[in-house]
């Protein structure tokens, strides 16, 4: 009994090591977002797995800016490789330039990624996946973007 709990303890605190080495190697950082929506956001870590992001984003296919923050929650997959999941909210609107047609535009941003940081060079990539779910127009599900984050 004794053996199985010394066995245990070492590899929980294994694990925790692989978790805190496996963590991002940034704290802050700038993306310039291209694919359904184009844009800037800025990335803040407030713990080695949890961040903030917050963006401004153009959907060009329906003329929509929209302001967004979210939450993200990163999963260390292999060093300098994690996935992240998160939830956020949005606002803007929808259909700018047309006078009768721009909608206001309020909802909830889900979103899920993957991210790679270069480990010599200040750079990441990220691919994800975050729809705008809005409750006063039409929703956008179209909202892939590759990141490329300037990290600092």
């Amino acid at each position: 009994m004794k053996r199985k709990l010394m066995v245990l303890t070492a590899c929980s605190l294994l694990a925790c090591g692989m978790q805190t080495a496996l963590a991002q190697d940034y704290n802050t950082a700038v993306s310039l977002n291209m694919g359904g929506a184009m844009g800037v956001s800025l990335k803040q870590f407030f713990s080695a797995r949890s961040a903030i992001e917050v963006g401004f984003d153009y959907n060009l296919g329906c003329k929509a800016p929209m302001f967004t923050g979210t939450y993200q929650y990163h999963i260390p997959l292999a060093p300098q490789f994690c996935t992240y999941v998160g939830a956020g909210v949005n606002i803007g609107a929808s259909h700018v330039g047309r006078h009768h047609n721009t909608k206001f535009a309020l909802g909830l941003d889900p979103n899920v990624g993957f991210e790679y940081k270069f480990a010599d060079a200040p750079v990441a990539l990220a691919l994800d996946y975050k729809p705008w779910i809005n409750l006063t127009t039409h929703s956008q599900a179209n909202n892939v973007a590759l990141r490329v984050r300037f990290a600092f």
